[in-house]
């Protein structure tokens, strides 16, 4: 589910000069318009009032030369939903007063995500000990319903506060949308290892089976760096997980060769199942790069893989 279609209208539906400001700076994030008749036209006010809010967009610093947003001027000049840097605090990232039902609603989102967090990471923990013939509790694939229904609500509570929350509050709901998904992504890739073990009937050994073991411990570390950078604020923990992940594409790479040299009949299912780890894991730093800009304001941007 994309948050794109929660998006409302452009033109400000409240009328007044910070209602067009809000409009102007969400059509220039969202659309970038080449053009100022063009930006005019999505907002459908007049290119002379649209010059006044530009130049005092422009003076605050939020909208910069050839139409495009600031990042790090707009997550501070925003009442965020979610107080994600102090839950016990009725302030925003940005050290604005948060209007309680704001607080309250961005502490249950909050809650609603380590409650997703902890069953996708259960998943992908099932799906190792599938892949390494340990004895297993709950299977990956068992897990799923709970959480589809854990993803649901998350989405359902953030559906609703992108929908009623003045932009750029809204994006911030969005960004959070895109965490729940990554992290619903990671569950499924995790059943689709377990799948893949149990249909396989049989555990391979030797270095391919070592290296794909070494894969699944760093699936499991940039993990908790991304949950301490969401749910702890310990932005430090960035640099240790694009460490790790430099690390993990090399091992990945590794591995792609020495599974090509391997036997031909277990060459299908070991591919498989390293394009899933491979997957699950950029989800995971998709995920914490976006809990870095809600905290900070600034995109660190990715490793590609």
């Amino acid at each position: 589910m994309s948050p794109k279609s929660w998006q409302r209208p452009l033109t400000p539906a409240n009328g007044g000069r910070e209602a067009t400001r809000a409009a102007v700076v969400e059509a220039i994030d969202r659309t970038a318009p080449e053009t100022k008749a063009a930006l005019a036209k999505q907002i459908d006010i007049s290119e002379q009032y649209l010059s006044e809010i530009l130049r005092s967009l422009k003076a605050d610093g939020i909208v910069r030369k050839a139409y495009t947003v600031d990042d790090g001027a707009l997550y501070d000049n925003a009442a965020t939903i979610s107080p994600l840097d102090n839950a016990g605090a009725t302030e925003g990232n940005s050290g604005h007063e948060v209007d309680g039902s704001v607080f309250d609603r961005g502490t249950a989102v909050i809650e609603l995500l380590e409650r997703l967090e902890s069953v996708t990471t259960r998943q992908f923990r099932a799906a190792q000990a599938a892949f390494l013939g340990e004895p297993i509790d709950t299977p990956a694939t068992t897990l799923e319903s709970l959480t589809n229904e854990r993803w649901s609500a998350v989405v359902s509570e953030l559906k609703s506060a992108t929908l009623t929350t003045e932009w750029p509050g809204n994006r911030v709901a969005a960004d959070l949308s895109t965490i729940a998904t990554d992290l619903e992504l990671v569950g499924d890739r995790a059943c689709f290892v377990a799948d893949m073990v149990d249909r396989n009937g049989a555990n391979p050994s030797g270095i391919v089976a070592d290296r794909l073991a070494d894969v699944f411990e760093s699936g499991r570390r940039i993990n908790e760096h991304f949950t301490a950078i969401l749910f702890d604020c310990e932005l430090t923990a960035h640099e240790r997980l694009r460490a790790e992940e430099e690390s993990v594409h090399r091992r990945l790479d590794e591995l792609f060769e020495l599974v090509t040299a391997d036997d031909h009949e277990i060459y299908g299912y070991l591919v498989s199942i390293t394009r899933a780890l491979e997957r699950a894991i950029y989800y995971w730093v998709d995920a914490a790069e976006l809990a870095v800009q809600l905290h900070a304001g600034i995109a660190p941007g990715h490793l590609e893989p």
